[in-house]
């Protein structure tokens, strides 16, 4: 399954689940705003109108950059064109970039991402646009200086938007931070490179350079919605962890957030600029065009179609020489934020999601285990020995709950590992790990601790009742993360991470828990058989 496809189906476009005569709080709310209620905001570039919601002040689509289409395609972001009067950021969410549309009914999946709320359908409605740069805003308060979380969300570099932060009162409210997410351009929009073809465009990666604008919209306004413009964390999972790391390595971003959190997204390598100037080149092909000058001209539904994907991430950033100098943690760390605490971790399962297309590997034998073990490029002279270790370390696990657990460890596992490893050799900030191991009720139980298992926990989403206390837990670690740049809070005590110790947090529904090196033995094998993919 693409990963465009999954991000889109579980996230971002879930029909209704509303209950015959529902009313919907979140627009009765709306409809009792009046000129002069507090719910109005002051930004640099004028005033912005939200609404209130479960005791929190939630604000939606304000813009942090200006247009991005025709003359502007392809380049750095603009700030926003100041406007008088109040701009309403209350009824309808802002534009999210263009992407594929949905696939329909994403059933249990798409529930539990939406913490099985009956009113998110509504608050999940988005257009789609090239003019795309907003984001959104949910503050306990407008006074006050709170630790300000920013979510950049997944999808891959291709989809996705932060609308899921709409939805994120409880976490806002129980905490007491103030809680941002952003839409930015993606896929073709935000990720082609025409700086090998034209000079006008050889500052590149400009869905990055969005999230820089961004965060600089967060240092020049965030104190005007009760948020601290000194205490700001990243957090992300997926595509939005990849995005994380790369921002760690611009030094256009240096100084805009002061800790971070990187779920199931450790990137470590970028795109050489010869790559994808050829991409670019394959691109211009595609839309029948001879000149980059006129790239402009091209529709951008013909655009986007003719966009050039690649991986499970789709297109990405470019190493360019002016936004990113180098690949962000390939030989070593990005030097330049050295100093910034880290949470990094994965899930259990990351690849169960991506495989739902092919339920072969949920009904694996011993003989289907190898097999499937060495088409995924386990060398055959090691594939026995891989597979007696994890046997002999989960005796009561399936061959296909091996298979996935191998495929988590030689991949997303091993470069959270990776980057924690890299980052402490700087010695300059902590870093602590993290593994999900919850095994979620979803689709009869066959996804297990999935890929982005963890995300609606961490904003307070809880599907299942049984998990609201693990939602405390990660939600509570996040929140003081934020806060204090250490993730330990009264119950939950999560020491660093140490080359030494490593020490990981294990979240599961029993018990949460520190535990020094878990699955050593795996972890030390699979250092030296790492995947050449995402997963």
């Amino acid at each position: 399954m693409k990963r465009r496809m999954f991000f889109e189906k579980t996230m971002a476009s879930i029909p209704a689940i509303m209950l015959a005569g529902h009313v919907n709080p979140l627009f009765a709310n709306i409809l009792s705003i009046k000129n002069g209620d507090t719910l109005d905001a002051e930004t640099v570039y004028g005033k912005v109108r939200g609404y209130e919601f479960n005791g929190v002040k939630i604000f939606r689509g304000i813009p942090y950059g200006g247009l991005t289409e025709g003359e502007a395609r392809f380049l750095p972001p603009s700030k926003p064109i100041k406007w008088t009067g109040i701009k309403d950021c209350a009824t309808a969410n802002g534009a999210r970039c263009v992407q594929a549309p949905s696939l329909g009914d994403a059933g249990e999946v798409g529930s539990y991402f939406v913490g099985g709320r009956q009113d998110y359908e509504d608050l999940y409605k988005q257009t789609d646009s090239e003019n795309c740069l907003n984001l959104n805003v949910l503050t306990p308060s407008l006074s006050g200086r709170r630790p300000v979380m920013v979510y950049i969300h997944g999808g891959g570099f291709d989809s996705g938007s932060g609308v899921m932060t709409v939805l994120g009162d409880k976490h806002v409210k129980e905490q007491d931070v103030v809680l941002v997410g952003i839409n930015h351009r993606l896929n073709v929009f935000g990720f082609t490179y025409l700086g090998g073809l034209s000079e006008k465009y050889a500052i590149g990666n400009p869905g990055m350079l969005d999230l820089v604008a961004a965060l600089e919209w967060v240092r020049d306004n965030i104190e005007n919605f009760g948020g601290d413009p000194g205490n700001v964390m990243i957090f992300g999972e997926s595509g939005g962890g990849a995005k994380i790391s790369t921002l760690l390595a611009m030094p256009a971003a240096s100084g805009l957030f002061h800790n971070a959190a990187i779920q199931s997204g450790s990137m470590l390598q970028a795109i050489d600029a010869q790559t994808a100037a050829t991409a670019a080149k394959e691109l211009m092909q595609k839309v029948g065009i001879t000149k980059v000058e006129d790239i402009h001209k091209v529709p951008s539904a013909d655009l986007f179609k003719a966009g050039i994907s690649g991986g499970v991430l789709g297109p990405g950033p470019v190493i360019d020489g002016h936004t990113l100098l180098r690949h962000p943690w390939d030989p070593e760390s990005p030097e330049l934020s050295a100093d910034i605490p880290l949470i990094v971790g994965c899930d259990k399962d990351e690849s169960t999601l991506f495989a739902l297309a092919n339920q072969k590997l949920y009904n694996l034998d011993d003989a289907g285990l190898k097999e499937e073990l060495i088409k995924a490029e386990v060398p055959e002279n090691k594939v026995d020995n891989v597979i007696s270790l994890y046997k002999r370390a989960h005796p009561n696990e399936s061959p296909s709950d091996l298979y996935f657990r191998i495929s988590t460890d030689r991949g997303v596992r091993w470069k959270a590992t990776r980057q924690a490893e890299l980052h402490l050799a700087r010695g300059q900030a902590n870093v602590f790990m993290y593994y999900f191991q919850w095994n979620t009720p979803l689709l009869d139980g066959n996804l297990r601790a999935f890929h982005t298992a963890d995300l609606p926990l961490t904003m307070r989403l809880t599907y299942y009742p049984e998990s609201v206390q693990l939602s405390k837990q990660l939600s509570g670690a996040w929140a003081a993360f934020a806060r204090d740049s250490d993730p330990s809070h009264q119950g939950l005590k999560w020491p660093a991470y140490t080359l030494e110790d490593r020490h990981t947090m294990v979240f599961d529904i029993d018990k949460s828990q520190a535990v020094k090196d878990p699955h050593q033995e795996e972890r030390i094998f699979m250092n030296d058989n790492p995947s050449s993919s995402f997963l």
